[in-house]
């Protein structure tokens, strides 16, 4: 029961994360095409974003700890062939967002600490969209081969 309660948030922060995700790229590549200031506005969308994505990796780190998926692929190592969705999860999902996110929370960390604005929104622009495509990647997605999961989950 506290698995599928887990699985419901995950899936629902999926969806914060990306949004989050693009507001701070909207306000990143603004800033880099309109030269603007980098304000505090910025600085809000950007530390937003990386918070929600530092809850929903500590949400999957609790799924991947009690996930029965898991639990059997590691027990009972079926091949890739066998089911393709064990190797996903167990594997490529979870190591491709933990890189995402370690990336855009250097990125963060890197942006806070320059003093040209211009830099700011270069640094944001670069580390959020590499951990934005990464987040893409390894999203069970419906349209999936490996591990098609639904849109929304209830």
């Amino acid at each position: 029961m506290l698995y599928q309660i887990a699985l419901v948030i995950h899936n629902a922060l999926r969806w914060l994360v990306l949004f989050s995700l693009l507001g701070t790229l909207v306000s990143a590549f603004s800033g880099l095409i309109n030269r603007r200031f980098y304000t505090k506005a910025d600085q809000i969308i950007r530390v937003m974003a990386t918070s929600i994505a530092h809850t929903q990796l500590l949400i999957g780190f609790y799924l991947y700890a009690i996930s029965p998926i898991i639990r059997y692929y590691w027990r009972e190592k079926p091949s890739f062939a066998e089911a393709a969705a064990f190797p996903f999860f167990a594997l490529i999902h979870i190591s491709l967002m933990l890189t995402a996110v370690v990336l855009m929370t250097i990125g963060s960390s890197k942006a806070k600490r320059q003093t040209d604005a211009r830099q700011q929104f270069k640094t944001t622009a670069l580390y959020f969209t590499i951990g934005l495509v990464l987040i893409l990647a390894a999203i069970p997605w419906p349209f999936s081969p490996l591990a098609a999961r639904p849109w929304v989950r209830w």
